[in-house]
């Protein structure tokens, strides 16, 4: 080791007082790694709290000295850096920058103080060194070298940028704001000014500096009066102690008067004493105009007699008046952001609108009468006059003005309407005029939403003959109770019309299909089969139902029920009393639905249904720790009726709410019984319906299964498609919260197939995804399916949840499910469905170690 030296003596050379000058007794010690140099102050250099080096002149710039601070500061030892010919390269990595950087240092000669230099550390960092030579340095080996004493400056360095930056940008934002910005002092001298200040005044930089507003009105400028009002208006801000904003209305000198937005702010200082005046000032003279302008044209668009209607270029409904309103029924809150057309009558054909929109944009304005509907569905006329206004500069659309009187007080507008009559005389229900009209709105609405609407034509079987035999009055009390019972039966979004004669029409919107049109018909039939009392005598009626689907069979009007017309007739010649689609597929379709409900109706009071347990395993470990309940049926004359088939009458029918019960508590006393045979770890997934979500019934039938098997709710899992997660959202959140609260455990299953769940999962923490096995099945074969379950996979493990892949049939696909970290999986390569007993021997080969699924080592 060196011994101590005394102290080093710094003082600054005669003739430079930046340079610092370093005397020392080098009689003994001597620099580490420098043989025969000459001695100096080692160790007490390696303890200065300030980085030295040295820098060999005659080796281009190699280091010859690294104290301690500078390993601390770079992260670089002195053996790596001392007689390094890269060490500078290493602290500075770009060559242009550490050429111009040393070309500096050797130009500024042997006495300079805080050249700042930019190095990088060891760990990548840059850090700012301001470096001043050591003046009378001692000599190594001889050699020339330049003694550097640097102080890490990265801190102050950033902080006058960021001050730089945030100051050029305060210059560019004060130098462009379009307001009028003062600075003055506490005496109200201008000390700022921001170029529209200077000239409202006509100044200059120069001539708004050191004024004061009285000083400057005194020598005669044109806006004097308005600047000793402005210094009235300062000394009350000030006198007030905080912020003030008012409105100055002002003569600029020219002889316009000018309104303005004052805001004014005052600083004080610790003694109470006055700082800072700054004032703002916004020109609000044409919003002023523009606000009378518009307050005036508000009210005469008020007053006025006539429907008024402003809409945007899109024609969405911005604006309308109180005599809109009245003449509609339409309150503004209805109509904003609508198209005007949702007042459309129908009687107005396609070509009608388009000539109509063609003169308009053309010419910029249209009269004409046309028809329209009020919310209440009377049809009236009304004179209209449409105008376009559009963008001075580019002749863009922005807006449409409409403007309409009601045209039906009039005598013409009254004949048209009577002669346009809407009801039926006899049963008060919709003529065939308002039905036509009715249902094409309907259709419209069914094509806009992609949903399917059933228009049915119902005939009394036999009527002539009750009508010849019984009177006329008879056959209208008939036609009347038609009417009611149909009425009674259909809901509000339902249409039920009296063509002529006996024939009656029934249109029903948003139906789930040709089973649906078939459970509404069959109800209508049995309905009006209900014995009516004529006369005192019970009359029991049939009727024969054509039924035609949008869109399959039209998508008109006179198209359905033309194809409804003659399915009526085809009914009756099949002997009456039954209905018929209008295409022979759909009855057979809708036939064979019907006979599959009533099977599975059986099938459900009998109990013929059964469940099978497909094994959920493992991957890390190859074991099997759980089961999934699958609902099987073999029906007598049908063999296995698939679940794709079954289920889905199920929920049509209402029937799920039976079969999803039946399948929670099946499911969950064989898990007891398995739980109690010494396999109290196994878990049981159960798949549930949208329908019995949608219908209320999910929570008390998982109480009512827990209850009754008295297995612990933990080992319940309960799989939700994310179809059940696009209705009624608030409500299936609230029953999820709910369920969670039982403390069973939730999935979603085949995740990637809906479009919600990512949303859901922020919403709700769910305790497991189910890869679809669409995804799985190509997983080595596509890459984008590939791509899909890894990052399933990861977005479901960064969130907390496990993972199960469905469809596993390769050991391939299994391993490659594992090398990214899948939780669970199952497939046919680990079992089939089972029968319970199957199962248990299975589970307990499993437990042996016999049979399993042994994982690849690795995963």
């Amino acid at each position: 080791m060196d011994r101590m030296l005394p102290p080093p003596v710094w003082a600054p050379p005669a003739d430079d007082n930046d340079a610092f000058v370093m005397e020392a007794d080098v009689a003994d010690s001597q620099l580490p790694g420098s043989a025969g140099a000459q001695s100096v102050p080692s160790e007490w250099l390696q303890s200065l709290p300030a980085m030295v080096q040295a820098l060999d002149l005659d080796r281009d710039l190699q280091i010859a000295f690294w104290n301690r601070e500078c390993e601390l500061v770079t992260g670089y030892k002195a053996d790596e850096v001392m007689g390094n010919p890269r060490a500078l390269m290493m602290l500075v990595p770009d060559p242009a920058y550490l050429k111009r950087k040393s070309g500096e240092l050797l130009a500024q000669g042997e006495r300079f103080r805080n050249a700042e230099w930019t190095i990088s550390t060891r760990s990548g960092e840059r850090r700012r060194i301001a470096w001043s030579s050591i003046s009378a340095g001692p000599v190594i080996a001889g050699r020339r070298v330049l003694w550097l004493l640097g102080l890490d400056v990265t801190a102050r360095s950033e902080s006058d940028r960021l001050v730089r930056a945030r100051d050029k940008l305060l210059g560019s934002v004060f130098r462009h704001l379009p307001d009028l910005v003062y600075l003055k002092d506490g005496g109200g001298r201008w000390l700022l000014t921001n170029p529209a200040a200077r000239a409202v005044f006509g100044l200059t930089e120069a001539q708004s500096s050191g004024y004061t507003n009285l000083e400057m009105a005194d020598q005669g400028h044109p806006a004097s009066m308005a600047l000793r009002h402005a210094a009235l208006a300062e000394e009350a801000t000030w006198q007030s102690g905080r912020l003030s904003r008012m409105e100055e209305v002002v003569d600029d000198g020219h002889g316009n008067t000018r309104v303005f937005d004052v805001v004014r702010v005052p600083t004080f200082g610790r003694q109470g004493q006055r700082l800072h005046l700054l004032e703002l000032r916004r020109d609000i003279t044409q919003q002023q105009l523009m606000a009378t302008k518009l307050e005036l044209a508000a009210r005469v668009l008020e007053q006025s007699t006539d429907g008024s209607v402003i809409a945007d270029a899109s024609n969405r409904i911005l604006i309308v008046n109180q005599a809109f309103s009245e003449i509609t029924g339409y309150e503004a809150d209805e109509v904003a952001g609508q198209d005007p057309k949702m007042l459309a009558s129908g009687l107005h054909d396609k070509a009608f609108y388009e000539q109509m929109w063609r003169t308009l944009l053309e010419q910029g304005r249209w009269a004409g009468e046309v028809w329209n509907r009020r919310k209440n569905g009377e049809v009236y006329p009304q004179w209209l006059s449409l105008s376009v206004l559009r963008n001075k500069s580019s002749g863009e659309v922005t807006h449409y003005v409409g403007a309409f009187s009601d045209l039906s007080s009039s005598k013409a507008a009254e004949e048209r309407i009577a002669f346009l009559s809407t009801q039926d005389a006899i049963t008060g229900l919709p003529n065939r005029t308002q039905a036509a009209l009715r249902t094409q709105a309907a259709l419209e609405h069914a094509h806009a939403s992609g949903s399917q609407l059933a228009l049915m034509v119902l005939d009394v079987d036999n009527f002539k003959t009750v009508n010849d035999s019984l009177g006329h009055a008879a056959g209208d009390k008939i036609l009347r109770e038609v009417g009611v019972r149909l009425s009674r039966t259909t809901d509000s979004r339902q249409l039920v019309a009296r063509l002529s004669g006996d024939e009656f029409i029934v249109v029903v919107p948003d139906i789930q299909g040709t089973a649906d049109a078939a459970h509404v018909a069959s109800g209508l039939m049995q309905m009006l089969a209900e014995p009516i009392s004529v006369g005192g005598l019970p009359i029991t009626l049939s009727v024969s139902v054509g039924v035609a689907m949008f869109p399959g069979d039209g998508d008109t009007f006179d198209a359905l029920f033309g194809r409804a017309d003659a399915a009526v007739y085809a009914a009756k010649r099949d002997g009456r009393n039954a209905y018929q689609f209008a295409s022979a597929a759909m009855n057979e379709a809708a036939l064979e639905r019907l006979q599959i409900e009533s099977a599975l109706r059986r099938a459900l009071e009998s109990h013929a249904m059964r469940l099978e347990y497909q094994p959920l395993i493992e991957l890390s470990t190859g074991r099997i720790v759980g089961a999934e309940a699958l609902c099987r049926w073999e029906d007598p004359e049908r063999g296995t009726v698939s679940p794709g088939v079954f289920i889905p009458v199920a929920e049509d029918s209402g029937l799920i709410e039976t079969l999803g019960g039946w399948v929670l508590k099946t499911a969950a006393h064989q898990l007891r019984a398995w739980h109690d045979s010494g396999h109290p770890d196994l878990m049981m997934a159960i798949n549930l319906s949208a329908r019995q979500f949608k219908r209320g019934l999910v929570l008390q039938q998982v109480e009512e299964a827990l209850v009754e098997s008295g297995v612990r709710p933990e080992s319940i899992e309960l799989e939700l498609t994310e179809s059940v997660l696009l209705h009624d959202a608030d409500q299936v959140m609230m029953t999820l919260k709910r369920l969670k609260a039982l403390g069973v455990k939730l999935s979603i299953d085949d995740f990637g197939t809906g479009y919600s769940s990512f949303a859901y999962l922020r919403r709700f923490k769910f305790d497991k995804i189910k890869i679809d096995q669409s995804f799985v099945r190509d997983l080595m074969d596509d890459p984008d399916n590939a791509a899909i379950v890894r990052s399933i996979v990861s977005m479901s493990l960064n969130l907390g949840l496990s993972v199960l892949a469905e469809g596993v049939e390769s050991e391939e696909v299994r391993n490659r499910l594992a090398q990214m970290r899948c939780t669970y999986a199952q497939g046919f390569l680990f079992a089939r469905p089972l029968r319970p007993a199957a199962f248990l021997e299975r589970l307990r080969q499993d437990r042996a170690g016999v049979g399993g699924v042994v994982p690849t080592v690795g995963s």
